[in-house]
């Protein structure tokens, strides 16, 4: 059964979670109890909303052709989303309460302390990089088939995936773009914002020729 509303409003979703994607890492956020909590809503909707999006995107493929590939790839993906809200919150506790957690001890200590911490979110980083680059592979390959994506789409999003697990693994437990290796993060953010707004698009589309053969 076709769901155009769901692909709609899905693709929306889509959109503006890579939105706040990006939104958290271009803005500065102030150092007080507001700027903290504002950040914390922003960043949250990154994940949160690209649940829904993966949603109807496998809701989409599903609708012309149901594969394993596109049910693995979306289990990959609320896998990867719900480890990347865990990331987030420790690493936004971290830098905000690092301050306080080192308060009495020496320069050094402090820095030793800081950085043990963030050890931590580093590590949910890559295990989210990896399961979610997993589920972009299996996208791919149920995207190449499906008619209103096709080869043009499935295949990047094939290569991306690919890309990101090699690098992800190669400079682990940094990322690589604190590594001084090539970071395909906002590349994939543009990819998969362009993606969101595609599937939007064809479920309008879709609803407006579900409307016309109503009437």
């Amino acid at each position: 059964m076709n769901h155009p509303r769901l692909w709609y409003f899905g693709g929306i979703a889509g959109a503006l979670s890579v939105c706040a994607y990006f939104a958290a890492i271009v803005f500065p956020w102030p150092e007080t109890q507001l700027g903290t909590s504002v950040s914390l809503a922003v960043v949250s909707l990154f994940p949160v909303l690209g649940m829904v999006s993966i949603f109807a995107l496998c809701d989409y493929i599903a609708a012309e052709r149901e594969g394993a590939a596109n049910r693995i790839a979306f289990v990959f993906g609320v896998a990867g989303f719900s480890t990347l809200l865990a990331m987030l919150l420790v690493q936004l506790a971290v830098t905000t309460g690092a301050a306080e957690m080192a308060r009495g001890l020496d320069a050094a200590t402090a820095k030793a302390l800081k950085r043990s911490l963030r050890l931590v979110d580093l590590g949910l980083d890559v295990a989210w990089d990896l399961l979610f680059s997993t589920a972009m592979i299996f996208w791919g390959f149920a995207l190449r088939r499906r008619s209103g994506f096709g080869p043009g789409w499935g295949f990047p999003l094939l290569a991306l995936g690919g890309l990101l697990i090699i690098l992800n693994v190669a400079t682990f437990p940094w990322p690589p773009g604190d590594h001084g290796s090539l970071d395909l993060g906002p590349v994939a953010g543009i990819f998969l914002l362009a993606l969101n707004v595609r599937l939007a698009f064809l479920g309008r589309r879709a609803g407006a020729q579900r409307g016309q053969a109503m009437t």
